[in-house]
């Protein structure tokens, strides 16, 4: 079996901070003030937490299919389908946020996943070109469809019928399918490129395809974004899909050479550990920093210096606990229960 790539981790992990960070900020503080530059900052570090966790998933869709090849339909498939009935489990525990019929972030990750293990059959460029029309062509099939160019929770949460769940799922839910499984199909491109396979190494040969496809995204983003398309997460418009998909790509570029398959430095693993651990974090996240403090009367109860040390003091119990149950294998974390599922041996790396 290959080793990990500790890359990937690492960037899973950067997607958690930023995910902790934008939920628990908005979940807990009172009053954010407009204008304030920290919340901006926030605002803007946190909607790169969804792009990152699609485009990841998307490299390592494609370092499975290279290093392990054996039943990879078979595994991606199960993998998929774990992620959707988590997912729907979850929207239910959490209707006060996604509404009986909300098609949340793990419906997506886990759709997407089925969607583009079938299309690794195609080649990293039909793959990337598929990717980026799905982002472009987001905006006219929501133009076309009557989707409002803005999106809020109310909106969303109140799909109430199958017909609507559907359309939720495509175009206008918190996580539709056009275009986020467009920014794992880009993700599985840019791990062709960016991770060589079995014996061998990186050269910058290898790396002009996903430079150049990093280049296009961001540049098109920031064309769109100067001539005055929104950039906007609900939903996603096609500037914010192509920056931030862009820079994403030339993250998986950039750390896959000092943080390849060579065991991590001391200061660097609790990030790993924190990225292998990020779907039991997600979930950990919401019951406790929404659920729990929903109960207990304390939901924007807190200033904003107040909720910016709890975040803090968030993180680093997150990473403490993965570094924790890193030495158990992650036994019973939800990542090891959909490995269970996906076919892999109980002592298998997640």
């Amino acid at each position: 079996m290959a080793e990990r790539w500790h890359s990937l981790d690492a960037l899973r992990a950067l997607a958690v901070i930023f995910m902790m960070e934008v939920h628990l900020g908005f979940w807990w503080a009172r009053g954010l003030p407009d204008g304030s530059t920290l919340v901006g900052l926030g605002t803007i570090l946190g909607g790169m937490a969804a792009p990152l966790f699609f485009v990841v998933a998307g490299a390592s869709l494609s370092v499975s299919a290279r290093c392990r090849p054996d039943r990879f339909l078979e595994r991606t498939a199960r993998r998929g389908v774990a992620l959707l009935i988590a997912g729907i489990v979850f929207t239910l525990m959490e209707m006060a946020i996604y509404g009986p019929w909300g098609w949340g972030v793990l419906q997506s990750l886990g759709a997407s996943l089925l969607l583009c293990g079938a299309a690794m059959r195609l080649g990293p460029t039909a793959r990337a070109a598929a990717g980026i029309a799905l982002m472009a062509v987001a905006p006219m099939l929501r133009g076309a469809l009557g989707v409002p160019e803005l999106l809020y929770s109310n909106m969303m949460a109140g799909v109430s019928s199958p017909g609507g769940y559907a359309m939720s799922a495509l175009l206008s839910g918190f996580f539709p399918l056009i275009p986020w499984t467009g920014l794992m199909l880009v993700g599985t491109a840019a791990g062709d490129w960016s991770f060589p396979g079995e014996g061998k190494t990186a050269g910058f040969e290898q790396f002009r395809p996903v430079v150049l496809l990093a280049g296009f995204l961001i540049l098109a983003g920031t064309v769109g974004d100067v001539r005055g398309l929104p950039l906007e997460f609900f939903p996603p418009s096609m500037p914010f899909a192509f920056l931030t998909s862009g820079i994403c790509v030339a993250a998986l570029a950039v750390l896959c050479l000092p943080w390849g398959r060579p065991a991590p430095a001391a200061l660097a693993r609790p990030l790993t550990a924190l990225g292998r651990l990020s779907l039991t974090i997600f979930v950990a996240h919401h019951i406790i920093g929404y659920s729990l403090f929903g109960a207990l009367g304390l939901l924007n109860s807190f200033d904003l210096a107040a909720a910016l040390a709890m975040v803090i003091l968030s993180w680093a119990l997150a990473a403490a606990v993965s570094l924790v149950w890193a030495r158990k294998g992650f036994r019973y974390s939800l990542e090891w229960l959909v490995g269970l599922l996906e076919g892999r041996p109980s002592k298998q790396n997640i």
